[in-house]
């Protein structure tokens, strides 16, 4: 049997080392940890967002500053129409789809439905008798939409929005 030689690393290779281990604890820490900058799935619900929203019709980004007459005869800058698309991303970035709808026998969770029912949220925010969004709706019924699930995730929507 042949004996083994101990080889010492230098200050070098023991330093790149560590960094090797904490580059990769990094990249596995719990999803609670996450920021919306480390976990990579963000980017790709950002871009499903633009393909509901597109579908929907959502107004785009921030509010348009329209100067508007208040009673007293003063005209004031206020927010008019807009952010819709921008309030999407916000929940998206910030909520755990996890928690929001969870799969368990005979229940598919899709990225794509759960983002559906965020964008019906938003809007429904704005117009609470929006009549134009069916749970007939072709995109809507492809994703998987039903209204059992789109309470379920305004619920928690509305929960984690109180807290």
């Amino acid at each position: 049997m042949i004996k083994r030689k101990h080889i010492f690393l230098d200050d070098n290779t023991k330093i790149a080392r560590l960094e090797k281990k904490i580059k990769k604890y990094e990249r596995y820490k719990p999803y609670n940890e996450k920021t919306a900058k480390d976990d990579f799935r963000v980017k790709e619900k950002l871009a499903m967002l633009s393909v509901v929203a597109s579908n929907f019709m959502m107004t785009g980004h921030s509010p348009t500053l329209v100067l508007t007459k208040l009673e007293e005869g003063e005209e004031v800058m206020k927010p008019v129409g807009g952010g819709q698309k921008d309030r999407a991303r916000e929940i998206i970035c910030k909520a755990d789809f996890r928690k929001l709808y969870r799969g368990g026998k005979g229940r598919k969770t899709d990225p794509l439905m759960i983002i559906t029912a965020i964008c019906m949220y938003v809007m429904r925010q704005d117009n609470p008798q929006r009549g134009d969004i069916r749970y007939s709706n072709e995109f809507i019924r492809n994703v998987g939409v039903t209204k059992e699930i789109y309470q379920h995730i305004s619920q928690k929507l509305e929960a984690n929005k109180n807290s």
